[in-house]
């Protein structure tokens, strides 16, 4: 008898394990045969978006050679200086810049041919017009990713020496009205406004001036029904970018804001300290409407005035009344890096690995 219960435990053991193999998620994997670091996703439409990242070599050179004057207009000069040599890393081993494109929601993804490894950032206008940041410079495509031009080096002058890969991040917000910036230049935070050729239009900041307007650079966002509504989010303040008029308004009570996030329309969301905060104006006031599922809120993302998605980079959580209240969604056991809601039915999250989730909703 107790030789018979020991198989009828078992059975069930293996058919309660049979049935959680066959989990379902609310996220679905539809990852292609990949091993990239997928850093970033964009999402032009519930159609038409990208994804983008890296395999790391870690070995490379560095090679300079000297500058010629009819070169400065490659370089962008924060003291009117030309540097006496141009100094680039060249992998020894290269390291790939890896690119997909999906045209069906994310059902399926298609390579994009990158000319460059040491891929940085990506910022799509659309599903046509877009700008990538790779160590070596900045690079255009107009056609959805067929082709791509260089328009300008990665590179910042200071007292005569040429730095390379200066810049980290890029964001544009229309064709011709275009950021980039990094933190780390020589030990402070630079952030200068380009055309959409890869021309200087200005240094917002600098950190050779003391004090410096802006000394860190969480990130930028932009209302995509209105280019001209640019925020600048740092690690103190949230500022309003006006390109013709005084540039920087500084927005009073921002709680030093982690995350940003548009919502439609003048709502936009903001995240701090575990905290939802929201905006009905524009970014002028904002009122904290309720406690985040997670402490260290590492994405913050919308789509709607109702629609939040927050993260950490292990779980998932939406909200579909304003953010008042959270649920976490089911997906398999990976690391999030980014995540994209063109949506509320769509949603799409990536990894490392070559990891991209799709969630879709009929």
């Amino acid at each position: 008898m107790n030789k018979l219960l020991l198989i009828l435990s078992l059975l069930a053991m293996l058919a309660c394990e049979k049935e959680n193999g066959k989990k379902s998620f609310e996220w679905k994997d539809v990852s292609p045969e990949s091993t990239t670091y997928f850093q970033d996703i964009q999402m032009l439409n519930e159609h038409v978006g990208y994804v983008a990242g890296f395999i790391n070599s870690g070995q490379y050179n560095v090679i300079c050679t000297e500058i010629q004057p009819a070169d400065s207009n490659n370089y962008i000069s924060l003291d009117n200086t030309l540097p006496y040599l141009s100094c680039s890393v060249i992998d020894t081993l290269p390291s790939a810049s890896i690119m997909y494109k999906t045209i069906d929601g994310g059902k399926s993804w298609n390579p994009v041919t990158l000319p460059f490894s040491k891929y940085k950032h990506m910022s799509f206008v659309d599903e046509y017009l877009g700008f990538v940041l790779s160590g070596d410079g900045l690079y255009k495509t107009v056609n959805g990713g067929l082709s791509w031009q260089k328009i300008m080096e990665n590179t910042a002058v200071y007292d005569y020496t040429s730095k390379s890969s200066v810049f980290q991040k890029i964001k544009f917000t229309g064709p011709d009205n275009g950021f980039l910036y990094t933190n780390i230049f020589m030990g402070g935070c630079v952030l200068v406004s380009v055309n959409g050729d890869g021309e200087l239009k200005k240094i917002i900041s600098n950190r050779i001036q003391i004090p410096a307007p802006i000394s860190f650079i969480n990130g930028i966002e932009h209302n995509p029904a209105d280019p001209e509504e640019v925020f600048i989010l740092t690690h103190r303040n949230l500022y309003k970018y006006n390109e013709n008029g005084d540039e920087l308004e500084l927005l009073q009570n921002t709680n030093s804001f982690e995350k940003l996030a548009h919502a439609g329309g003048s709502t936009w969301y903001a995240s701090f300290s575990g905290i939802l905060s929201v905006s009905d104006d524009t970014g002028t006031s904002w009122n904290n409407i309720s406690t985040l599922p997670v402490s260290n809120c590492s994405i913050l993302t919308s789509a709607g005035e109702n629609f939040v998605c927050v993260s950490n980079k292990i779980g998932i959580y939406i909200s579909d009344n304003g953010g008042l209240n959270f649920r976490q969604m089911s997906k398999p056991d990976v690391e999030i890096t980014d995540i994209c809601f063109p949506t509320p039915q769509t949603g799409l999250a990536i990894g490392p690995n070559g990891r991209i989730l799709r969630y879709f909703q009929d």
